[in-house]
């Protein structure tokens, strides 16, 4: 079994791969102020909830945006487990053909998304991750990584709408009656929800455009559900468990011969 974590900016999504299944998932609010000791009792914990002993890992990997955790989170893993993990990062090898203009520049969680949508999903394909950020990563029907779109997350756009209006209250994430709002908060809703679906369907058009032929298009992240339901765009997949097997694909690729 594979130790396998995503870091985000809000949340850090860790599980055990068995043959590139998980055999449990859990989902941790992300700390900066906690230290690798605190993390390793945190990871103890979850393994004893889910049954797994720690002499079943056979090795552990990480994808971090937080360049502040990767430390604490490596000390944490060595701590526990006595196992140095794998970063995703320059030096570790991807199977990608990145043709961006400067590829040490590629997110680590877009690499993990690209990895795991090369393996599994027709191409063309666009793998798109909603989190803090909304990441849009385009493969082109020959496999390589052409490059993509980033946006901004719907929590961050309600952050920047209460932070930045005197008016604007706090609202929950919840889809209004009708389109067309009928109060401050269905209105806020309505701009969230249908606007960022009324987005992602708009670059995916323009997308199939410049490809030249409709990708196929999975949806990935905390916020993919949520969105999902208000997309027009047909044939778009949802796999919540993308990145964790793009992450267990590159702990395969460095370490097996």
């Amino acid at each position: 079994m594979v130790f396998a974590l995503d870091v985000g900016n809000l949340y850090i999504a860790l599980g055990g791969i068995e043959n590139g299944t998980p055999r449990f998932v859990f989902r941790l609010s992300t700390d900066r102020s906690k230290t690798g000791d605190e993390y390793a009792v945190l990871f103890n914990n979850i393994l004893n909830i889910h049954k797994a002993n720690i002499r079943d890992l056979e090795g552990a990997i990480l994808s971090s945006v937080v360049p502040s955790l990767t430390v604490a989170l490596k000390e944490a893993i060595l701590t526990l487990t006595g196992i140095a993990p794998l970063v995703v990062g320059p030096g570790l090898r991807t199977g990608l053909n990145i043709l961006l203009d400067n590829p040490g520049q590629m997110g680590s969680d877009i690499v993990v998304a690209a990895v795991a949508a090369l393996d599994k999903y027709p191409l063309p394909c666009v793998a798109v991750s909603m989190s803090t950020a909304i990441t849009l990563g385009v493969l082109d029907e020959r496999g390589r990584y052409l490059g993509g779109a980033i946006c901004p997350g719907i929590a961050v756009s309600l952050e920047a709408l209460t932070r930045n209006t005197s008016q604007l209250p706090g609202i929950s994430l919840e889809a209004p009656k009708k389109i067309i709002g009928r109060s401050t908060i269905e209105c806020m809703q309505s701009g969230l929800l249908h606007g960022t679906a009324a987005m992602l369907d708009g670059m995916l058009e323009r997308f199939e455009e410049e490809l030249g032929a409709p990708p196929t298009t999975v949806f990935t992240g905390v916020s993919a559900e949520t969105v999902l339901p208000h997309c027009r765009r047909p044939g778009i997949l949802y796999d919540a468990h993308l990145r964790l097997r793009g992450l267990w694909l590159l702990y395969q690729k460095n370490t097996k011969r």
